[in-house]
């Protein structure tokens, strides 16, 4: 009994070892190896514990002493393995990139990774340090700091040894000249972005009285008839300005401000041209509702012309802020001149010219219109104009092929062209848990002939699996902070290494 209990202990105590020590000996791939910046504001990664806490402190303080003296980012890799298919300069180099190490207007960044089981160290440098610390030099360092204590097992002392001669090569006054251009990098990124400001206020401020200007019109031209309608727009308009300068506030925080990773070549003398092309869709947004608000002003066609005309005539000069608002001159100018002919005023029998019926005072077309054309005009099958002579005792009714024409057929009972085909009426409603049924149907907008056709089902709801892309956006914006948190350089392959 006494021994059994003992094999079972003996072997437990087996197991878990070999268990710890094959967790321990993982070889890590690129995406986990844990990122200093991210899990405490280091420069020192060390996940299987080789260097003790009092050693990563004395790394830690000399690279950020060492940094704030020559403004270059260094980072420090240490682990016992990493993926057996890779070379320790593939391996170094992909994580280099991957966490952006140095100032990205500069790629003044250095990795030292070291992987104690193979032996292997390797640094990778910046195109930006490159110069500093060429790849002879940074071989002596490793062989009279880094090696020696290696060969010992002292692998903290070999690290900051290398570190100090490191510093000791940048800060050396042969290399001001090299150095000079690194610092100056960045100060000539703060004179593009000073401007950069001037133009994003400029163009702010010129598109502020572009659309104060279109809202004064806008709000003198649309007339009493339609005030409901113009605030309706109005709201929608402001709605759709708001939300693209909200778009372009989102992309200058996740740009500038430790944004996504895909979007980190966007620098900011970008953002006046991106706030350029967003207002100039707000704008072009906005003419298409000052537009529409027009429309439903004037039930006249040749008063919405007109009136369209007028505004265009007066405010050509937006393509300059809006080359899109180009698409709605020309789509105008096409319109108009297919209804050239169609305002033209008709003779009646004395050969005198017939005066037309204005529609914006006669909305329904009265007593000329019967009521099943007036429902053709409502559906847009066609639109009607009336001409009446001088002395008021003949009449001439035309109509015109509307927007909605090939949607309805002429209807079997009433003649009139309010027939609709196939139209399908929902009858219960589709939700997440039950499929929905319509029924298929001919049926007449004037005086409601309806044929049956068929039933359909309308298919269930289906929820969005926002949570997965919620994940996966979080798992993106986690990456971009920590590689954003070095700075967003990047390495051209530039380096040494060996094995001890």
């Amino acid at each position: 009994m006494l021994r059994t209990r003992l094999l079972k202990a003996f072997l437990l105590f087996l197991f878990t070892t070999l268990a710890v020590t094959t967790y321990a000996q993982k070889p890590y791939r690129v995406n986990e190896i844990p990122d200093p910046k991210k899990d405490g504001g280091g420069w020192v990664s060390n996940p299987d514990g080789i260097l003790t806490l009092d050693v990563v402190n004395q790394i830690n303080s000399a690279i950020s002493d060492f940094e704030q003296k020559t403004n270059v980012q260094v980072a420090v890799v240490i682990v016992n393995d990493f993926e057996k298919d890779k070379e320790d300069f593939d391996f170094a180099y992909e994580l280099f990139n991957t966490w952006g190490i140095g100032q990205k207007t500069s790629n003044n960044g250095l990795l030292l990774f070291i992987a104690k089981d193979r032996r292997k160290y390797r640094f990778i440098t910046g195109t930006g340090t490159e110069g500093v610390l060429p790849d002879v030099k940074l071989k002596h360092i490793a062989e009279q700091n880094l090696l020696p204590a290696f060969r010992e097992n002292d692998f903290g002392t070999g690290i900051i040894n290398t570190i100090q001669a490191i510093g000791k090569v940048i800060l050396n006054p042969d290399n001001e000249a090299e150095l000079n251009q690194l610092f100056t990098q960045p100060e000539a990124g703060g004179n593009s972005s000073d401007k950069s400001w001037l133009y994003i206020a400029a163009i702010a401020v010129l598109f502020f009285g572009v659309f104060t200007l279109i809202n004064r019109q806008a709000k003198g031209n649309v007339g009493k008839q339609a005030g409901d309608n113009y605030n309706l727009e109005k709201k929608i308009a402001n709605g759709c300005v708001g939300l693209f300068i909200v778009v372009f506030a989102c992309i200058f925080i996740v740009v500038f401000f430790d944004g996504f990773r895909f979007l980190q070549n966007i620098k900011l003398v970008h953002a006046p041209f991106i706030l350029y092309g967003i207002l100039a869709i707000a704008l072009f947004f906005r003419y298409l509702y000052y537009l529409s608000s027009l429309r439903k002003n004037h039930n006249d066609d040749e008063n919405f012309f007109e009136a369209v005309t007028s505004f265009n005539r007066k405010n050509f000069w937006l393509i300059i802020f809006s080359p899109l608002i180009l698409i709605l001159l020309l789509n105008y100018l096409f319109k108009r001149s297919k209804n050239i002919y169609r305002f033209k005023p008709i003779l009646d029998e004395k050969q005198k010219e017939m005066i037309r019926v204005d529609r914006d005072v006669n909305v329904e077309g009265k007593p000329f219109l019967s009521a099943g054309q007036r429902k053709e005009e409502m559906v847009k099958v066609y639109d009607y104009d009336i001409w009446e002579s001088s002395d008021g005792k003949q009449h001439v009714i035309k109509q015109w092929p509307a927007e909605e024409y090939d949607t309805f057929i002429q209807c079997p009972d009433c003649s009139f062209r309010t027939y609709q085909l196939d139209k399908q009426v929902p009858v219960t409603t589709a939700t997440y848990s039950h499929a929905g049924k319509a029924k298929v149907v001919n049926e007449c907008s004037f005086c409601k002939k309806t044929e049956f056709i068929s039933w359909v089902a309308l298919p269930m709801l289906v929820q969005s699996s926002s949570s997965s892309g919620s994940s996966s956006s979080s798992s993106s914006s986690s990456s971009s902070s920590s590689s954003s948190s070095w700075g967003g350089g990047s390495s051209s392959g530039g380096g040494t290494g060996g094995s001890w």
